[in-house]
Order: C-alpha cells, then sequence, then structure tokens
C-alpha cells in the first residue's frame, strides 16, 4: 500500500509539474505577442498577433521615412520583422512610345503626376553596372542616348521607394516615385524595449539582416554598432480607439 501511495503521489506531482510548465509557456508566449497601434508623431506600429506593420523615420536618414511588414519574433532586447511584400503605395512604371529613335526619355513624377527634381536614374548593363546616370531637372527628365548594351533603368532618391525595370529599346519611360523607402523580403531588427503597457522603445539596427550566420553573435555585432554611432531611441504610445458611452 505503502508504494502504491507514493506512485501516485509521484504521478500527480508529474501531472502538477507539466501543467504548470505549459501554464508559464503560454504566458511567455502571450507576453512576446503584441496588438494594436502604437504612435511616435506620424510614425507607427501596427500589431496583430504575430504581424507587424511599421512606419519609422529618422534612422535611415533626416528626412527619410521607411516602411514594411511581416512576420515578427522578440528575441531578448530585438524585434525580427521577415518582412514580406509590402502592400502599401510603391513606385511603378509606364511604357510609353518613344519620341526618338536613338534617345530614351526617362520623365519622373509623384504619386499626384507632379515632376519630381532630383532624382537619379541611371541605365545598367546585364551585369548590373551603370552605363550613364542623369539627375532630373524641374520637368523631371533625364535622356539616353547610349543605350546599345542597356538592359535595365533604375531611379532612386533619398526619401522615396527606389525602382529598377527592364529597358525596351524605342521605348520612353513614365516612372511614378511612391515616398518611403520600402523594406520588403528582408529580415529588419529593431533593438526593442517594452517600457510598460502602453510604450514601446525601438531603435532600427539594420534593414538587412543576414540570418544565415550565428543569430546571437550578429545581433551583438549591430548592437555595438548602434552603440558606436550614438543612435537614440524612438518611443511609441499605444493608441487606443475610442468608444461611445451608451446611457
Amino acid at each position: 500500500m505503502k508504494l502504491t501511495h507514493f506512485l501516485n503521489i509521484r504521478s500527480y506531482m508529474k501531472k502538477i509539474l507539466i501543467l504548470a510548465t505549459v501554464f508559464f509557456n503560454v504566458i511567455f508566449i502571450v507576453a512576446q505577442t503584441l496588438n494594436g497601434t502604437y504612435k511616435s508623431g506620424t510614425d507607427s506600429l501596427h500589431f496583430s498577433n504575430d504581424y507587424v506593420t511599421f512606419r519609422i523615420s529618422g534612422f535611415g536618414g533626416l528626412s527619410s521615412a521607411q516602411v514594411g511588414e511581416g512576420t515578427y519574433e522578440i528575441v531578448d532586447n530585438y524585434m525580427i520583422v521577415h518582412t514580406n511584400e509590402y502592400s502599401g503605395m510603391k513606385s511603378n512604371y509606364q511604357d510609353l512610345p518613344g519620341s526618338k529613335n536613338d534617345t530614351c526619355v526617362v520623365k519622373v513624377v509623384s504619386i499626384n503626376n507632379y515632376p519630381v527634381q532630383g532624382i537619379l536614374i541611371e541605365s545598367k548593363n546585364k551585369s548590373g553596372k551603370t552605363i550613364s546616370a542623369g539627375v532630373t531637372g524641374s520637368d523631371g527628365k533625364v535622356l539616353f542616348t547610349d543605350n546599345d548594351k542597356c538592359t535595365k533603368i533604375g531611379a532612386s532618391a533619398m526619401g522615396y521607394n527606389s525602382i529598377e525595370f527592364d529597358f525596351n529599346a524605342g521605348n520612353d519611360y513614365l516612372v511614378r516615385l511612391a515616398d518611403n523607402d520600402v523594406i520588403e523580403e528582408k529580415t529588419a531588427v529593431f533593438r526593442f524595449n517594452e517600457i510598460d503597457d502602453e510604450t514601446l522603445s525601438i531603435i532600427l539596427l539594420t534593414d538587412n539582416f543576414n540570418s544565415d550566420k550565428k543569430r546571437e553573435a550578429e545581433l551583438n555585432k549591430l548592437e555595438k554598432r548602434a552603440r558606436k554611432k550614438n543612435l537614440l531611441d524612438k518611443r511609441f504610445k499605444k493608441e487606443f480607439e475610442p468608444f461611445d458611452n451608451f446611457y
């Protein structure tokens, strides 16, 4: 009887231990999953279960903003975002009939169709090397004449979503540049701190993390680099949806 009683108690304690382990694991998972929208001025982080959409500025340049979306995981003091194709506004282009046989005209406009000045336009060969380059003037245009080896055209500038597309001889091109630098199909890493239930603190450490290497060592390198640059964190406050009182 004593042996049976001992075995029953042992079995009971094992069940309690298993239940406790499951309980604390659930608590840990819940703690690592955020929901809702956090804002800092015009910047925002929107969490929905294991998915985040972000717009952040001040890390890539003084006036540039970076946007993206994807699944995320929180590892120690880092938030690692595996970005998908961005579903928001992106740059696009349109083929136009060529105005001259020996010339390609690239015109750059904003999403609202206004000419954009100061955009770098490059013609590239099949190896990706630049053949020629120009910067758009007040009319938003750049002209290329050396097009025999050209296979692609790229348009880029800080604060805009860069674009690159195939070149076809005999065409001109109209490029519509969207605001913001789009991060997609890459892994972004943020230093992350949940200060309280309503406040998050983040620093963008990289928008192109190499996940093939040893993760912990690479994260430590990013941390040291951020400290050398003396990067300042950005604080986001949770927004609560207004509700109506019914009397």
